[in-house]
């Protein structure tokens, strides 16, 4: 099977001033999906000052993927649930939100007509960082004070990712889950290691964002391109690794062909 590509936020940024004015090859419009966490970043970008900058970069969305047939990826947890534990999720109401918000964007000529909505999520995706860097910051400080060994650290993620998928994390082996979703364990744990390990470290609340991509690798047609240099890692689960102007691109090893959760016509 072809493999197919999504991007993070700043790549998204780089292909919308590239293709402003002209069209990807058809062959390959094919190829690209949408990744919801790269939408969600990029419609909170509109709060900015250079929203019509921004707005243009969401516009020319038409000239790089098919817009009769755009693939969207599910949410990341959904892809948790299917990828590592082998859990069909049950469809929800928010992938289709974010798909008419795209459409809305695409729609309007004034960026100023969606800066109140943009806020609203910006504040939202903001407060879900701020949460997340918090109860890091406490994992951190609990490591320090009475340190995990890397198996109880391994069984410890895979308990909490089970929670969020609401999948039970003994429906497999796991080390067998760790290796379906290696990228986005090798991930979390290197943030954690080099938080301990380095008392001036100030998490960043981008890397919420950053390891929310990788659990769609777990795919094996999957490709991620990226210019966030903090979002590499270098599991030996890594088969496919290159080097793009700087962006890394990975390509991860168990089979699964439900993470493309719908193709969405872009008005």
């Amino acid at each position: 099977m072809p493999g197919l590509v999504y991007f993070d936020s700043d790549v998204f940024h780089r292909i919308g001033a590239t293709f402003a004015a002209q069209g990807l090859a058809p062959e390959l419009r094919e190829r690209v999906l949408v990744s919801p966490i790269t939408m969600l970043e990029v419609l909170s970008h509109l709060t900015l000052k250079k929203n019509t900058e921004i707005l243009a970069h969401i516009q020319a969305v038409h000239n790089w993927v098919n817009p009769n047939h755009a693939g969207l990826l599910a949410w990341p947890t959904h892809a948790i649930a299917e990828v590592g534990f082998f859990k069909t999720t049950e469809p929800d109401d928010f992938m289709s939100r974010i798909q008419e918000t795209i459409n809305i964007c695409l729609a309007t000529d004034s960026p100023e007509e969606l800066r109140e909505s943009a806020s609203k999520l910006k504040d939202s995706v903001d407060r879900v960082k701020a949460s997340t860097s918090a109860d890091f910051n406490l994992l951190v400080e609990g490591w320090r004070k009475e340190p995990l060994t890397p198996e109880a650290f391994s069984e410890m993620w895979v308990s909490g990712i089970a929670k969020r998928a609401k999948a039970d994390p003994a429906c497999r082996p796991i080390a067998e889950i760790i290796s379906s979703l290696s990228a986005y364990h090798e991930f979390e744990e290197q943030r954690l290691l080099t938080a301990v390990n380095n008392r001036e470290y100030k998490p960043d609340e981008n890397d919420l964002l950053d390891s929310e991509q990788l659990p769609y690798l777990g795919a094996p047609q999957l490709h991620f391109l990226t210019c966030d240099g903090a979002a590499s890692v270098s599991s030996t689960a890594c088969t496919d690794r290159g080097c793009v102007r700087g962006c890394s691109a990975w390509r991860l090893t168990p089979d699964n062909h439900r993470l493309i959760s719908c193709s969405t016509t872009i008005a």
